[in-house]
């Protein structure tokens, strides 16, 4: 991937503080949205809580991208794999939002 770079942009809603959105940015292409999250307002789901979860999925995402340039999943267990995968990262974060 030497040589390729992209920008995410996290960015949040002037008006709604539960409203996320994920953009990526190459060289040469369009900006496009990648994910849009919309929380409900919540006591638990505060703004530090709400910074922490989306971070950690831009961080994900990034990750995720960078693995697919490199070695793009052909295999449907792959794929399954990465699903489990993104499951459990959302079951973490209902637990931790129980819990806290």
């Amino acid at each position: 991937m030497s040589g390729e770079h992209f920008t995410l942009t996290i960015s949040q809603s002037t008006t709604d503080p539960g409203d996320f959105a994920i953009h990526m940015k190459e060289n040469g292409k369009q900006e496009q949205l990648l994910v849009h999250l919309r929380f409900m307002p919540l006591a638990m789901l505060d703004e530090a809580y709400l910074d922490d979860l989306v971070g950690v999925m831009a961080r994900k995402l990034a990750k995720r991208i960078i693995e697919w340039r490199v070695a793009p999943d052909d295999d449907p267990q792959a794929m399954k794999a990465c699903q489990e995968q993104a499951k459990a990262v959302v079951q973490e974060a209902l637990d931790r939002m129980k819990k806290g």
